[in-house]
């Protein structure tokens, strides 16, 4: 009997995964959605993954890049590589899902009729704990969690809504609109991809909500601080000056893009000035407080932008040619004013003004340790990309042709 269930791609990408990668791949095949193919994308792992892969679920696809490129870029592979899939589930090697968590992301995506669906995310280590359910965000690009650190899950946030940020980690996106976004930025390498992505999603057009039921356990490798970013990855282009690209500089640099890209005209030129004005005034706060960390990051992250203008121009016309939803409509899922200078004042409120900068040069400090500890090792630099090896069943039947969402017939090949 034929199913009528949307064919649904998990793509997960994955670079020197740790020994949680088995779970991720296990609760993929726990799934009780029949229509579920998994690609698994290799970005240049320094052991191939073929072998724990085939351990785990050998009915998914693996291939392998010789150069790790980021996360977005990588994803954007799927474009050539799939066809007939209705949705792509989207996933770090540092999830593991709940075993209906595809079924009610489709289910949700249908009712709802979204194009960008979020699970609610909790601790690896401890479910009871929310990291994620959804995330907003203010006119100037700074991501806030409608969550707060350390909150327990109550069934407070239990209730589909629309929301400006599906973050990260396991995003169920609709395989057309991926396609007419040209997927994700490619000069975002990590922290921002998913801003970028739902900000130009809302532009054309479409829902983008968080669907609380569908549960996902996040390990935040990267964004824990447990993984060194890849400096020759990240772009540095202060690296004579010895300082390293931190997660808070890609954080700050990725927001300004999205706010130089998606605005329109009109909001662009009331609203830069307003975020340059800010900026300034953090640069200096930050100074006078000892964190050079944070004033550097801003630095950087405007510089990196203003040295891209001519990509950005390209990237704004080509959204233009996109774009079903003014920045009127759009600014109405933002939250009003400045979410990074409230927080700021809530902190310098409750602990003073150099204690609301203690954590942060804390946090700093052991980012430069770990960076230092770890930058000999490296990983692969930005050379030319060369061809991937061929998509094959780990099982180890012969390759076929590309991999394709199929309407009750399993994970086969066609």
């Amino acid at each position: 009997m034929e199913t009528l269930a949307p064919p649904v791609v998990a793509v997960v990408v994955a670079h020197d995964p740790g020994p949680w990668f088995e779970e991720t791949l296990a609760s993929l095949g726990s799934q009780d959605y029949a229509e579920l193919s998994v690609l698994v994308l290799d970005a240049a792992s320094s052991e191939e993954l073929t072998e724990r892969v085939a351990a785990v679920l050998p009915t998914a696809y693996v291939r392998r890049f010789e150069e790790n490129r980021g996360f977005g870029a990588t994803v954007n592979e799927v474009r050539a590589m799939v066809d007939g899939a209705d949705y792509f589930l989207l996933c770090h090697d540092d999830v593991a899902l709940f075993p209906d968590t595809v079924h009610l992301l489709v289910e949700e995506a249908f009712r709802s009729n979204a194009g960008i669906v979020s699970p609610k995310v909790v601790r690896w280590d401890d479910p009871e704990h929310l990291v994620h359910v959804g995330m907003i965000v203010d006119k100037g690009g700074s991501v806030v969690d409608r969550v707060q650190p350390g909150e327990i899950d109550h069934g407070q946030h239990d209730a589909v809504r629309d929301v400006f940020v599906a973050p990260g980690g396991t995003t169920l996106v609709r395989a057309d609109l991926f396609e007419e976004l040209g997927g994700f930025d490619t000069a975002i390498v990590a922290m921002g991809e998913d801003l970028d992505l739902c900000w130009r999603a809302q532009v054309v057009g479409a829902r983008v909500i968080v669907a609380p039921d569908a549960r996902v356990r996040h390990l935040e490798e990267l964004a824990g601080g447990l993984r060194p970013i890849d400096q020759s990855l990240a772009g540095a282009d202060d690296q004579s000056s010895g300082q390293p690209v931190t997660l808070q500089e890609l954080q700050r640099r990725h927001e300004l893009l999205a706010v130089f890209k998606c605005y329109g005209r009109f909001h662009l030129v009331r609203v830069v000035p307003q975020v340059f004005l800010l900026a300034l005034g953090e640069v200096i706060v930050a100074e006078l407080a000892g964190n050079r960390a944070r004033a550097r990051a801003v630095v950087r992250a405007w510089r990196w932008n203003l040295s891209r203008t001519a990509v950005i121009r390209r990237q704004r016309k080509e959204l233009k040619g996109h774009r079903r939803l003014g920045d009127k409509e759009v600014r109405l899922l933002q939250i009003g004013g400045s979410a990074r200078l409230a927080t700021y004042g809530r902190r310098v409120f409750q602990h003073g003004f150099h204690g609301a900068h203690a954590d942060e040069l804390a946090a700093a400090d052991d980012a430069l340790a770990l960076d230092g500890a770890d930058g000999a090792d490296g990983a692969d630099g930005l050379a030319a990309p060369a061809a991937p090896a061929l998509l094959a069943p780990v099982a180890g039947s012969p390759p076929g042709p590309p991999i394709e969402g199929h309407r009750g017939e399993g994970t086969g090949a066609s």
